[in-house]
């Protein structure tokens, strides 16, 4: 009798230790969660100041002929953006920025190659993989000078390379230019693009690649079946980051083709028409078409990558 009063007795002062400590964890979890909140407003409050609320000014701005120099800023509806789709230098900057896109597969698979190359290679890989990399710690405007100097008419590498004489950067050949862009556009996402996927290969177990040797595949169809599909989370990322990155292109316009109207990227065209000529309904129309773009893009890409399980 008297060993099971103790046992109560004991199982009474465990559960009291027990409740006591979970009201004090209780205390520390809420004081963890506060703190927490307040981590995360601190962000929060800078994306509704720096990010919404200039999102909708500019939205609004987009409806008006607003001007800084002459004090204006009338509501005149959608007649930004019909002027915009009819200006002849807003679609040529669209034209040169779908020439930077067209470039994203291209650099990509080449990055897929140059890394899938350099994994078999017995020895020199890690010094071949930092001198591709390095384009991608470079500054844009350094690498902009650079290809300037390449495409350069008088002495550029690529014309004495060729032994061709070509003014790239004529402001009446609109073709030449796209050419240069697009080139550069290539090798420019080739670095970072192959130091990604050389990661992503680590990953893929080599026990694929011997089974797959025993059946007899060749090396294409490892690298089509095996390979490809392996890396297709890589594939995504890069796609996303890079389709929003030469969306917003720049330094192309500004630095490598010296912002010649042949040569102007959307943002440039941006740069030009609300911050030099103070026409800032029609450059908030622009900015706000590519915003919605933008948006597209990446809800497209986010519900493809869910279709096919990336």
């Amino acid at each position: 009798m008297e060993d099971e009063i103790l046992e109560k007795l004991k199982l009474e002062n465990y559960a009291l230790e027990n409740s006591g400590k979970k009201e004090k964890l209780s205390k520390s979890a809420k004081k963890e969660e506060r703190t927490a909140y307040l981590f995360i407003l601190i962000p929060l409050l800078g994306f509704l100041i720096f990010t919404l609320i200039s999102s909708g000014f500019s939205i609004y701005q987009s409806f008006t002929d607003y001007n800084p120099i002459r004090d204006t800023g009338k509501w005149v509806g959608f007649k930004n953006y019909i002027a915009l789709f009819q200006n002849k230098d807003f679609l040529n900057a669209v034209a040169n920025t779908v020439v930077l896109l067209l470039s994203i597969p291209l650099g990509i698979t080449a990055g897929l190659l140059l890394a899938v190359y350099l994994k078999r290679l017995a020895h020199g890989s890690k010094l071949l993989s930092l001198l591709f990399y390095l384009p991608a710690i470079t500054s844009a405007v350094s690498i902009c000078v650079v290809w300037q100097y390449m495409f350069n008419y008088q002495y550029g590498l690529i014309n004495n390379i060729f032994n061709i004489h070509l003014n790239w950067f004529d402001n009446n050949d609109f073709f030449l230019i796209k050419i240069a862009i697009f080139i550069k556009g290539v090798w420019g996402g080739m670095g970072a693009t192959m130091i990604l996927y050389a990661a992503g290969l680590n990953n893929v177990p080599n026990e694929y690649y011997e089974c797959s040797e025993i059946d007899g595949a060749s090396k294409w169809q490892q690298f089509v079946h095996i390979t490809v599909p392996m890396v297709s989370p890589t594939t995504f990322y890069l796609l996303v980051t890079q389709l929003i990155s030469h969306l917003q292109a720049y330094a192309d316009a500004a630095i490598f083709t010296k912002g010649t109207k042949p040569a102007q990227t959307i943002i440039y065209y941006i740069w030009t028409y609300g911050i030099e000529d103070g026409r800032y309904g029609m450059a908030s129309a622009a900015a706000v078409s590519l915003a919605i773009v933008i948006v597209i893009v990446t809800i497209i890409q986010f519900k493809r990558s869910k279709m096919f399980d990336i």
